[in-house]
């Protein structure tokens, strides 16, 4: 078979129809299917935006499969890699008629690091044993050394960092269980794999790797198909510019107390160094009291910060010094000098913006911080590391597009000479969804206008009998929402109260619930039928212009005579808005309300483009008509129509 084998699938629909019960052909999942066959052929460049319910999965896994060609497929999230490999991959070989090697390749903070189970059994309290001697026995019988297997890696237990392995801390070659390293295990299978289901923040490690020539981590492909692409353009500005935390610092502590006392504890010096190093951690964190949870490095540039951090720069160069002195006595210690030395010079290069082109800022969350230094463009720099994996590059999502053009994703990602591609969803959005902007609310920026919003919400979760989304712009929003739907009798499911997956659930489970969130649920959230009937949004979700990196690239964009707000925040605005109002349509037979309380969506001289970048639904701007049109797809009100 060929890639247009694959293609002429959606087609010819006799497989599709007998592996897919009730399967209904798609012109719009045909048309991407066949562009992204052509791409693979000829080792072009396909941007294509597949609205909500395309089938952009099946349409890019078939031809990529069919064309025996080795494969990567990139997700931003590992749940979507895990759907991949559990659902659509396995479906997409009962149509081919026949296996495929396919694996998953994740970061190796994903991995259980053997040795370090071995440090961390050598430094075990009374907190952290049983939960060590548990990873001890689910070590014995993992295939893959997926901590995934064991617990949920993102939950912020502590244990995870002691038990896998950064690229500081790696002894790669020299570590005494080498041969039985998962990450080595994992990338062999890659090699040998013909499709590889990878995530963007391992692709873009690779592709920093590849370019700076010290190695890489993917396999070589023939094609790279890149889903959730609304994502690149953000991810890349981390891997592209540089970054140090609190976290790695913390662990080198650690893991240099760990390797004296697995050494006998008979080096005071350095440990005495490394305690010193700790007291200027301390007082570096100390000196950030009082910042914003971002800002840049100017406005935080203090004298006493200025110490702090020169404080801390030196303890790390004093530990270099210290641990290079005795390296020759393990491979551990050696490593430590190496990453104390690294550290330093990272600290030393993120304080320093370059000539304008790049920003230096922090991100403080309570005791802990991360310092960055992040270029302003990355379109330059992600232009060029596409050139160090030759071969065909698909990028596609459902939110690419501002007002029928892909030119803002592809200007900001660098993504040029690429045939693009915008179809539509196939559901009926005309018939099925209502989109409601009240009449007289306030402007955002008005006092009055949370206690509108309120009122707003209020009146459609009763209509609807709950079964709704509120998603809201700030965390501020949603506690001040959350609170006022319990002051009006409703028990709302608020974001902060348990975990995403745990929310998620109860909602699912209960057709009459409501949702009060922001951020991670605008987006990878499905839920389908009427147990989401209503999507209310507090206001156009414009980027905080007090974001040092957003700042600092409005500053580049008028001194270069551009508009920043029409050329950048404006459709970037578009695409996180369309994330949010694709929650609520996600099957041909779901019905719903989407109120956008926002008024400047009619009123701003931008407001027409806003709404033509939203699939086409009915409009409504009285509270009444919204009411009667979600009342009627609340269960009582369904029940008593059958």
């Amino acid at each position: 078979m060929t890639a247009a084998d694959g293609a002429a699938l959606f087609t010819d629909d006799t497989a599709l129809a007998k592996a897919l019960p009730g399967y209904r052909p798609r012109p719009g999942q045909a048309d991407m299917a066949a562009a992204v066959a052509r791409t693979i052929d000829d080792g072009a460049r396909l941007v294509v935006e597949a609205g909500t319910g395309t089938g952009k999965t099946l349409a890019y896994l078939l031809p990529a499969l069919a064309s025996r060609r080795k494969t990567i497929v990139s997700t931003a999230t590992r749940y979507l890699q895990s759907q991949l490999a559990d659902k659509d991959v396995p479906l997409a070989q009962t149509i081919l008629g026949r296996g495929f090697h396919v694996t998953v390749l994740k970061g190796r903070a994903n991995y259980l690091c053997l040795h370090r189970l071995e440090v961390a059994e050598g430094a075990m309290d009374m907190y952290s044993a049983p939960r060590i001697r548990a990873v001890r026995e689910w070590a014995k019988t993992t295939q893959t050394g997926d901590i995934g297997e064991f617990g949920d890696p993102s939950d912020g237990d502590p244990i995870w960092p002691r038990i896998t392995s950064t690229t500081d801390n790696c002894l790669g070659t020299e570590c005494p269980l080498y041969d039985k390293c998962w990450v080595l295990h994992a990338r062999r299978e890659a090699q040998a794999a013909d499709l590889v289901i990878a995530n963007h923040y391992l692709l873009f490690a690779d592709l920093t790797l590849r370019e700076s020539g010290f190695g890489e981590v993917l396999p070589g492909a023939d094609a790279i198909i890149l889903d959730e692409a609304h994502k690149l353009p953000d991810i890349a500005g981390r891997f592209f510019g540089q970054a140090i935390s609190s976290r790695q610092l913390r662990d080198l502590v650690r893991d240099a107390r760990a390797e004296l006392d697995a050494l006998g504890g008979d080096m005071p010096d350095r440990r005495a160094q490394i305690d010193d190093l700790s007291q200027a951690d301390r007082a570096w964190t100390d000196s950030l009291a009082g910042g914003a949870q971002t800002q840049s490095w100017q406005e935080l540039a203090t004298p006493e910060r200025i110490a702090a951090r020169d404080t801390l720069i030196q303890a790390l160069a004093t530990v270099t010094q210290g641990f290079e002195a005795v390296a020759s006595r393990s491979e551990g210690l050696q490593n430590l000098a190496k990453r104390a030395d690294e550290l330093a010079t990272q600290l030393d290069t993120v304080t320093v913006d370059n000539d304008g082109d790049r920003v230096s800022w922090l991100e403080i969350r309570g005791s802990g911080w991360i310092w960055h230094s992040t270029p302003l463009d990355v379109a330059s720099p992600f232009a060029r590391a596409m050139n160090t994996m030759p071969g065909a590059w698909v990028f596609t999502s459902a939110t690419l597009s501002v007002k029928d053009s892909l030119s803002y994703f592809c200007n900001r990602l660098g993504v040029y000479e690429a045939e693009e591609r915008i179809l539509p969803s196939p559901f009926a959005y005309e018939d099925n969804a209502l989109l409601y902007g009240p009449q007289g609310m306030p402007a955002p920026a008005s006092p009055d206008f949370d206690e509108a919003v309120v009122n707003e919400i209020v009146a459609l979760v009763n209509a609807a009998d709950g079964g709704a989304f509120v998603l809201c712009t700030s965390y501020r929003a949603v506690r001040s929402y959350g609170q006022a739907l319990v002051d009006a009798g409703f028990a709302p499911l608020v974001q902060g109260q348990a975990s995403r997956a745990s929310l998620l659930a109860d909602f699912r489970a209960d057709e009459n619930a409501v949702l009060v969130a922001t951020s991670s649920f605008w987006e990878g959230v499905d839920v389908r039928g009427r147990g989401l009937r209503l999507v209310i949004i507090d206001k156009l979700p414009f980027a905080s212009p007090a974001d040092p990196v957003l700042a600092a690239r409005f500053s580049a964009m008028k001194a270069a005579g551009d508009n920043p707000f029409m050329d950048y925040q404006l459709p970037q605005a578009v695409i996180t808005l369309k994330q949010g109002v694709g929650r609520l349509i996600r099957d041909a037979e779901d019905r719903g309300v989407l109120a956008i309380c926002d008024p400047r969506l009619f009123t701003a001289r931008y407001g027409g483009l806003v709404r033509a970048s939203l699939p086409p639904m009915a409009l409504t701007r009285k509270r009444a008509v919204a009411c009667e049109f979600v009342a009627q797809l609340a269960p009582d009100a369904l029940a008593d129509s059958l």
